[in-house]
């Protein structure tokens, strides 16, 4: 495996696995956070966008693997960089996915975090065999 392949599995798995966990322990923190980012309107939308384009469109550029434990490296960056996208773009309608995330609560949060933290566990066990 090349080190730059690597080097961005490494990457995706720290973000799932510190993402995941994060939820799955911190839920009302993730409630606290998402209602601040809803009482600054559309200028938190737009940022959390940016954010997004800026981590899928560093892993769609240098990992674009589309077979094994390393596509979801690949499609975690593709998500990323889309839906970062279309927040940029649409920040109202990203603001009233955070709305969404408000109202679905903690046990959606903890099985998403719960699928992140295995998917990154995952990622992180293929890139360190290789």
């Amino acid at each position: 495996m090349e080190d730059l392949t690597r080097a961005v599995e490494v990457f995706v798995s720290i973000n799932l696995i510190v993402l995941g966990a994060s939820t799955l322990l911190r839920p009302a923190d993730w409630r606290a956070f998402l209602e601040h980012l809803q009482s600054k309107g559309t200028a938190a939308s737009l940022i959390v966008g940016l954010i997004g384009v800026g981590v899928g469109s560093f892993i769609v550029a240098f990992h674009n693997i589309w077979g094994g434990v390393p596509t979801i490296a690949t499609v975690y960056g593709w998500a990323a960089l889309l839906k970062g996208t279309f927040q940029a773009l649409f920040p109202k309608i990203g603001l009233k996915r955070i709305e969404m995330g408000l109202r679905l609560g903690t046990g959606l949060w903890r099985t998403a975090g719960t699928l992140a933290l295995g998917c990154g566990i995952l990622v992180l066990s293929h890139a360190l065999q290789a």
